[in-house]
């Protein structure tokens, strides 16, 4: 995690000298390019859990952009949001969908960003041991080797989790492990248990592994989010572009909200290589027009600014990130009034609990 922080900022401090701000003359970028803090099984180009992936599938972005000859390319990146951050520091995104903290991470290093659309949010963490494991509660967790995935929304999750048990992170024998090597050590016996997500189904229905907790169910200010975002550079060269981009999205949000639309939303998820069932599994119970508003209502701000004030608790920041000024609600609220779809995804106060229905 102080390897990437130290890389990210190098580039950001080389970036400054090198004068990369793009011209703001010409609002028809040749190409958009866009970068997502995911890969399927074994680096698959496709993502999951969010309505931004059925937007890819699509291709629906590319069929926005094509009589004006620009390019729509997607990054899939295995090294997650710390790999999405080097790439926005050098110049090489112009939007990104990633989570909290590494999001926050490159805010709090002077990486220039703006936060467009929630995306991906209330998303649940299971924290799963070896199947014959003695460990029965968090608090067993305390002197364990345990693997998480540094510098992702997991690390914020973890902590926060740990806290209800008056855990730390200095409790834990924590190994940085990214998901599919956790899953291979735990099913070897090398950590004595692992933060993961659905992906973990697969060893769990092979009789491998267990849960020790799961966020589902629990209180939400413990699920993570995360963010569809644009460079300031971007934005500011081509706001009619971003405007267009928002659009397309806000409205395949629309359609991934739909519970009729679910079973065809999993089969798009089961391109990075896991079972569609997992999906229906892992959000049954689950209102699909919460699981997929694009929406930063007083919950999902609440939620980013209680990660920018953990990241800081946590030590995972460097310096304070303020998130009303670096959410830009603008490009959304357009979107809204033009596709008529101002009233159509519920809103719930700053605990989670709800406000307004649809």
């Amino acid at each position: 995690m102080v390897r990437r922080i130290l890389g990210l900022a190098f580039i950001l401090a080389a970036s400054l000298f090198a004068g990369t701000a793009p011209s703001h003359a010409e609002d028809k970028p040749g190409v958009i390019r866009i970068g997502v803090a995911m890969a399927g099984v074994g680096g698959r180009p496709y993502a999951a859990g969010t309505y931004i992936s059925a937007a890819h599938v699509k291709g629906l972005l590319e069929k926005e952009f094509a009589a004006d000859g620009t390019k729509v390319e997607w990054h899939f990146f295995t090294g997650a949001g710390p790999a999405v951050n080097e790439a926005l520091a050098s110049g090489q995104l112009d939007f990104a969908w990633q989570g909290d903290l590494p999001a926050l991470v490159g805010r709090s290093l002077g990486l220039k960003t703006r936060l467009l659309l929630a995306t991906g949010t209330r998303f649940n963490t299971y924290i799963a041991v070896p199947a014959d494991s003695e460990l029965k509660t968090l608090a067993d967790l305390k002197g364990r080797t345990v693997s998480n995935f540094n510098g992702t929304l997991y690390q914020l999750t973890a902590a926060s989790i740990l806290a209800t048990a008056k855990l730390s992170y200095r409790d834990l024998k924590i190994v940085n492990l990214d998901n599919a090597t956790a899953l291979s050590a735990l099913a070897a016996h090398q950590v004595d248990a692992a933060f993961t997500s659905y992906a973990s189904f697969s060893l769990r229905d092979k009789g491998l592994i267990k849960y020790l907790y799961t966020t589902k169910g629990q209180d939400p200010k413990l699920t993570s989010q995360a963010a569809f975002l644009v460079t300031d550079d971007f934005a500011k060269a081509h706001p009619a572009a971003v405007n267009r981009v928002v659009k397309v999205i806000v409205g395949e949000a629309r359609w991934s909200s739909d519970a009729a639309n679910q079973p065809a939303l999993y089969d798009i998820w089961s391109k990075v290589g896991l079972p569609s069932s997992f999906f229906a599994e892992a959000q049954k119970g689950e209102d699909p027009k919460v699981l997929n508003s694009p929406l930063f209502d007083p919950f999902i701000t609440a939620q980013f600014k209680r990660a920018a004030e953990n990241s800081r608790r946590f030590n995972l920041i460097r310096s304070p990130v303020e998130v009303d000024s670096w959410i830009d609600r603008e490009p959304l609220n357009q979107a809204l009034k033009s596709l008529s779809l101002e009233k159509f995804w519920p809103q719930f106060d700053a605990d989670g609990k709800p406000v307004t229905a649809p």
